[in-house]
């Protein structure tokens, strides 16, 4: 962990590369219409291969001793914390590893539920096993810079998740939190009303109902920073296409990652949640899924998704 003159520390459950930590949170932009690519094909099956997985590292026996269902890999710790699977097919490239090398100055830590990280790491970076739905062992004042990411239908109270991180942040700090939200929107209209990405956002809804663990974080979190007590929070929507439907080469490329990493994630998404909690057979969700994969690889479909960036400063007289 940081020490007092270290210029940045990161707290960052199941994350990804934050925003730079040199430069004040954007302000809220404004997002522009997608102009759509008319060239391409009504289905296209071509997108970038996923990254690579990493492997565990060596903890004791009772965090290791993963759950099996359906096929699929959950964590062991705190049974049930987060929804969706922790095995190869799921995790992400860790890029705290990257942030920590690029920030050697930089004390960072990373917490999970599951010990899924490399076992070769910088020098300034290490991992924790933790719950941060518990109450967080840190100090006061401990952390420059919080970064939270991809959280949604796992925190039962938003508000008191972000004052524990404002305890836990000095004076001045800052926390960041980025989702991405579960409701596919269209420019056009091209997303039709028995579409498989509506069913898809109403399952969400009533899972998040019946765990009380909201998947629509994306749309209120900025509220929850500003009630825990953080000031100059400041919100950006930014909308990743799903596929490669847009003309913009940029955004075209967004698209097939996004889309790679929806495909890539589907039964994980789903199949825990609509199995134990909706009753669905795994012969439904199956169909279901298929139903999804068609929708997301038909570029006549010009959906996005909202990710949403919250930024929120701890008052330096707090």
């Amino acid at each position: 962990m940081s020490s007092v003159g270290s210029p940045t520390s990161g707290l960052s459950p199941r994350s990804r590369r934050s925003s730079s930590m040199d430069q004040s949170p954007p302000g809220q932009q404004p997002t522009n219409t997608i102009e759509v690519d008319s060239d391409l094909n009504d289905t296209d099956s071509a997108y970038p291969e996923s990254e690579a997985a990493t492997d565990g590292m060596s903890l004791r026996s009772s965090i290791l001793n993963y759950k099996w269902e359906n096929s699929r890999r959950y964590h062991a710790y705190k049974d049930g914390s987060y929804w969706a699977p922790n095995d190869e097919q799921q995790q992400d490239a860790e890029d705290l590893i990257e942030f920590a090398d690029e920030h050697p100055s930089a004390a960072v830590l990373g917490i999970d539920l599951s010990p899924i990280q490399p076992n070769f790491v910088p020098p300034n970076c290490r991992f924790k096993v933790d719950d941060m739905n518990d109450d967080w062992t840190f100090g006061e004042n401990h952390f420059d810079f919080i970064h939270i990411r991809a959280m949604i239908g796992c925190v039962p109270d938003w508000v008191a998740l972000h004052r524990k991180s404002l305890r836990s942040l000095r004076p001045g700090g800052w926390v960041e939190q980025v989702e991405l939200s579960a409701i596919a929107q269209s420019e056009d209209n091209t997303i039709r009303p028995d579409s498989p990405l509506i069913t898809w956002k109403e399952i969400f809804q009533e899972v998040g109902e019946l765990t009380g663990k909201t998947f629509m974080a994306c749309e209120t979190v900025g509220d929850a920073i500003r009630e825990a007590g953080y000031v100059n929070v400041t919100e950006r929507r930014i909308k990743l296409p799903i596929g490669m439907w847009p003309k913009d080469k940029q955004l075209k490329q967004w698209g097939a990652w996004n889309r790679q990493y929806l495909l890539q994630g589907l039964e994980g998404f789903s199949m825990r949640g609509l199995t134990e909690l909706l009753g669905w057979s795994v012969e439904r969700v199956q169909e279901f899924l298929d139903e999804m994969q068609r929708e997301l690889l038909d570029s006549r479909v010009h959906s996005y998704l909202e990710l949403c960036v919250v930024f929120g400063q701890k008052p330096e007289e707090y």
